[in-house]
């Protein structure tokens, strides 16, 4: 069912939606950066992708975040400098696949136990049936984005 997207009140509250993404996010990411080594939000994301898709290749992270490939490459460069991630072996002949080292393992455990701290703290005072029905209204959001 299509709503209509120019309400005031739809909009107002898109726009608390969006606040409040963008805040929680933040946060969990800027608690994540307190390990060493520090990382940025994008090398974050990309020592992310790269452990959700072990031989994924720079340019399918660009596309994964709409980010232009000298960007993607200058920032794997340096994930690569850091000894987080390194160039899979690959016989396909077509870019080189990504993966993690044991150090870009551990950075991103360290990571998402920060991140899941963030969540677990806000979520601690919900019931569980509250924290069911927020993961599904989020999963349903996550996927509208596959959709766009």
């Amino acid at each position: 069912m299509q709503h209509e997207t120019g309400s005031d009140e739809r909009r107002t509250d898109s726009a608390a939606v969006l606040k409040s993404l963008v805040a929680i996010t933040r946060r969990g990411l800027v608690d994540a950066r307190a390990g060493e080594p520090t990382l940025s939000m994008t090398d974050q994301s990309i020592v992310m992708a790269i452990a959700d898709q072990p031989g994924i290749r720079s340019t399918d992270i660009a596309r994964m975040f709409r980010l232009n490939r000298s960007t993607v490459s200058r920032q794997l460069s340096a994930l690569m400098s850091l000894g987080l991630v390194q160039e899979a072996p690959s016989n396909s002949g077509r870019g080189r696949p990504l993966e993690l080292t044991a150090e870009g393992e551990e950075a991103f455990r360290g990571t998402l136990r920060s991140l899941q701290d963030v969540i677990d703290a806000h979520l601690a005072q919900w019931t569980d049936d509250e924290v069911q029905r927020f993961a599904h209204d989020l999963r349903r959001f996550d996927s509208g984005d596959e959709q766009a």
